[in-house]
């Protein structure tokens, strides 16, 4: 035990970076263990067999750009209001998805604590969807 306490100080740095990866590592472990992340390729089977609606947080502008096929705009600043216009796809399973991941996870929390209980979170956002040359809709 001495000398697990003489190397932690004199190695502080190489601690640090264990604590640093061992925090990642848990939180990537408990990401994955709350089960609403699913890679685009998962995505679209969920899309195609479950019929799933993908629910798009982005600006309009973003949206007009280019959105998953069939989604429902609605933008995350405004996500309150917008869960009226989700209210008829309680149900059905929810794709939600923003820019890169990162909003998504939020209005995730969002609609869950409002009772929405079918909600998956598109890893990556719409950027992975691009990067996997997956469809996209223009427009509309």
């Amino acid at each position: 035990m001495s000398r697990l306490v003489e190397f932690a100080t004199n190695h502080p740095m190489l601690i640090s970076a264990f604590i640093s990866v061992l925090v990642a590592l848990l939180f990537t472990v408990f990401k994955a263990a709350t089960g609403n992340g699913l890679s685009p390729a998962a995505s679209v089977l969920l899309l195609n067999r479950e019929g799933a609606i993908p629910v798009d947080l982005r600006a309009e502008a973003s949206y007009r750009a280019g959105h998953v096929i069939n989604a429902v705009r609605v933008e995350f600043s405004q996500l309150d209001e917008g869960m009226k216009k989700l209210e008829r796809f309680r149900d059905k399973p929810l794709l939600v998805y923003c820019e890169s991941g990162i909003t998504s996870g939020k209005a995730i929390a969002k609609l869950r604590a409002a009772g929405f209980p079918k909600l998956f979170e598109l890893q990556g956002g719409i950027a992975a969807w691009r990067a996997d040359n997956l469809p996209l809709e223009a427009g509309k």
